[in-house]
Parts: C-alpha cells; sequence; structure tokens
C-alpha cells in the first residue's frame, strides 16, 4: 500500500497520508456500467435473483436467492452521479413527479408533516453523546447540513459524489477545520488513515452505494475500534412498503440501488466487521425508515 497527499474536492492538501492503492480500481469501477448486476451483498450471480414487481425503463428490482438482498438488478455509469444524476438535481424532480402521480397522497403527508418531529432524531447529537471528541465523518454528506455546526469538540469531514454538493459541504467543514472529499463512498473513504475517524453518519446514504460491502469494510477501517455509526435507511421490510407497493416513497429510481430489511442490513454490516444495534424502535415494522447504531466487532487475537 502507498501512501502520498491527500486532496479534498479544490485539490488542496488534507493534513494526513493517503492510502491509493485501490484508488485507480475504484475510479474505473466509477465509470462502467453495471449490467446484470450481482448481488452486491454477497455476489451471488445476477442470474439466480428473483424478479420483483417494481421495474422501470432501465432496471428493475430483484430479490438475491442467496442471502435475500434487494437491488437494482442494473446500473447507470456511477460518474453520472456527479452531475447529471446528482441528488439535488434527481430530488426535485423526483418530487415533482410524485404529486403529479398521487396528489392525494402528497397532500396528505404534507398535512400530517408534524408526526415527524414528535420522536424526531438528531444524527450529530446521537453521535456525539457515544463518541470520543474528534473528527468524525458524514458518508455522502450531501452540503454539509447534518454536521454543521457540529458539536463541541468535532471536526467534521465528508464524503460526498456530487461536485456541486462536495463543493459547498468543504466550504462549511473547512470553517470548522475539516474538509470534504468529493467522491464515491469506498474510494472517498480509503483517503484517510486506519482508526482515523471517532465516529460516522451514514444518513440516507447507503441505499444508494453502488459498492456497498466495499464502503461499509473502507468505513471500518477508517473508524477508531471505539467508534460508533448512527445509520439510517429505508426499510424494505415495512409493512407500509408491503401496503403502498409501488407508490412506496422509498422507491426511487434510479438513486436507489439497494433496499434492506433488518436482516439484510445485519448481515452486510457483520461481512464489513460491525455489529448491529436497532434499540426498541430502530426497526419498527411500521416505520418507512431503518435506524441503527453500528459498532466495530470485536477482534480476536
Amino acid at each position: 500500500m502507498s501512501f502520498g497527499a491527500a486532496r479534498d474536492v479544490r485539490g488542496r492538501v488534507l493534513p494526513f497520508p493517503v492510502r491509493d492503492g485501490k484508488a485507480a480500481h475504484i475510479r474505473h469501477a466509477m465509470d462502467a456500467q453495471a449490467n446484470n448486476r450481482n448481488c452486491p451483498l454477497c455476489d451471488a450471480p445476477a442470474t439466480g435473483a428473483k424478479p420483483l414487481p417494481y421495474a422501470w425503463d432501465g432496471g428493475a428490482l430483484v430479490e438475491c436467492d442467496q442471502c435475500s438482498l434487494v437491488f437494482l438488478d442494473r446500473l447507470p455509469a456511477q460518474h453520472e452521479f456527479e452531475t447529471e444524476r446528482a441528488w439535488e438535481v434527481s430530488s426535485v424532480s423526483h418530487a415533482a413527479q410524485r404529486k403529479r402521480d398521487y396528489p392525494i397522497l402528497i397532500a396528505l403527508h404534507r398535512a400530517t408533516r408534524y408526526r415527524m418531529h414528535i420522536t424526531k432524531r438528531v444524527p450529530k447529537k446521537m453521535l456525539a453523546r457515544r463518541v470520543r471528541p474528534g473528527p468524525i465523518v458524514d458518508v455522502g454528506c450531501g452540503a454539509g447540513i447534518n454536521l454543521i455546526p457540529p458539536p463541541a469538540g468535532f471536526t467534521p469531514y465528508g464524503i460526498e459524489i456530487s461536485k456541486s454538493l462536495a463543493a459547498a459541504a468543504d466550504a462549511a467543514f473547512r470553517a470548522h477545520g475539516g474538509a470534504c472529499i468529493q467522491a464515491a463512498g469506498a474510494e472517498g473513504l480509503r483517503g484517510f488513515p486506519r482508526g482515523f475517524f471517532h465516529g460516522a453518519l451514514l444518513i440516507g446514504y447507503l441505499e444508494h452505494e453502488f459498492h456497498p460491502l466495499a464502503a461499509l469494510t473502507a468505513l471500518r477501517e477508517a473508524l477508531a475500534d471505539d467508534a460508533v455509526v448512527v445509520f439510517k435507511t429505508p426499510n424494505y421490510g415495512s409493512i407500509n412498503r408491503r401496503l403502498m407497493r409501488k407508490r412506496w416513497s422509498g422507491l426511487r429510481y434510479p438513486d436507489h440501488v439497494n433496499y434492506f430489511t433488518p436482516a439484510t442490513l445485519r448481515e452486510i454490516a457483520r461481512r464489513a466487521g460491525f455489529t448491529t444495534h436497532f434499540g426498541v424502535t430502530g426497526n419498527n415494522p411500521v416505520s418507512d425508515s431503518l435506524w441503527a447504531l453500528l459498532r466495530p466487532a470485536p477482534t480476536h487475537n
């Protein structure tokens, strides 16, 4: 493994070495289109996956016949999510499309949004209560709003594939001594030394990640052994998804490429070196979201 100068989204040198042994391989993967995608959890062949009743012109959801992960079978080139398919673009068009398709449903949702604040979780506060002060990272950080302002004693870092959002996050994080790397998850995380971060946020990120196991594994390498990850993703196992079917708000093509249940989330975390803790309400079957704390699994010498 070779080391060199790490740089942020604007090319400025960061105050730590970068592990670049796999960077070229990961960048090449970003530029390739993934047709007949193997299972991103267990790598089972795509030919054995079970088709599901969720399909679009460019792809369809399938369920792995080995580990039961639900995922998108074909992917656009990942570099497109840096610009034309970036979140700040696709989220606007997706919201407009849902408003046209389901006007009554969207009106009811907006009229009852107060319910979302009854038990509102604040990820950075959840993290700050559980980890030592120091560097923390938000993977898929967008413009950085989840860590700005950072809790006292913490230095915010981010990984973000969108060029415009990464630039915004970098400016926000630099004001507090941190930085943002413009890259896909695994590629960006491998730019940090082992054990560098004391904690991490993965809030609405892993469902977008083309290589979720590689990204989680890279995150484990970048975390200290006593770190904690605050995690959120759509709950494919929810009762609401079964009732709403194609109208379920968690279905977002082509932005969401992986769909987790409590069981498949626990399994992918285990393979990456984490234990999963849902607490009392984190895997509530009536909730559209899964919330969990991931902790580095104990190592046995």
